[in-house]
């Protein structure tokens, strides 16, 4: 599956002038949910990709809205995070392991929200790696299957010096970003072998939170 993947992604970089592939990995959703803590992202600040590119997912939309948005990855916040930058609730978090630390204007708020596209036509989301850079990339893809489509679109870029630790949480592949700012955010990383390569000092879920 990331073969295939990392195919459609160095030729999106290429075609937007983005710089060379230096790496990258599928991210989903974190499966971890704590609260007010989570990582999950109201639908209003969830970026909509793919607009227009309905044929890898559209033949689903007959089993109902709600079945549609989860083979298409457009499901609703599972619980209400509550974005703060009050550094006692950042203290709480780091000690109670929480999903999210920041505003959603923040760099961990903001990479979430990439993290957690919008799509009527069913999408993968890949971190692709440049020199300088992390680069949100969305693939038109099946839910269910995997199955690649052809839509490609590029999203939000991060410098890379912006993201200074990586830890995982502890919860399956989730693992925790945390930026120059002082918050962190959650998400799944579908094949850790891969982040790892990319991440050799990642923290272990023994470790604390930065």
């Amino acid at each position: 599956m990331w073969n295939k993947l990392e195919r459609k992604v160095v030729e999106a970089l290429e075609g937007g002038g983005c710089g060379a592939f230096a790496g990258g990995f599928a991210i989903e959703r974190a499966t971890s949910t704590n609260g007010v803590a989570s990582g999950d992202v109201p639908r209003a600040r969830r970026p909509e990709v793919l607009v227009g590119h309905g044929g890898a997912g559209a033949p689903f939309a007959k089993l109902g809205r709600v079945l549609f948005g989860i083979l298409t990855n457009d499901v609703p916040a599972l619980s209400a995070a509550t974005a703060t930058d009050d550094l006692a609730v950042r203290k709480k978090r780091q000690a109670s392991n929480g999903a999210f630390f920041g505003t959603w204007d923040s760099l961990a708020g903001r990479w979430l929200a990439a993290g957690q596209p919008r799509s009527s036509s069913g999408v993968t989301t890949a971190v692709a790696l440049t020199d300088g850079t992390m680069r949100f990339v969305y693939v038109q893809s099946r839910r269910l299957s995997g199955k690649l489509g052809n839509a490609v679109e590029l999203g939000a870029a991060f410098p890379r010096d912006a993201l200074v630790w990586t830890r995982r949480s502890g919860v399956f592949r989730d693992v925790q970003f945390g930026f120059a700012d002082g918050s962190w955010g959650t998400l799944f990383v579908a094949e850790m072998e891969d982040f790892l390569q990319q991440f050799p000092e990642t923290l272990s879920h023994k470790q604390p939170i930065p």
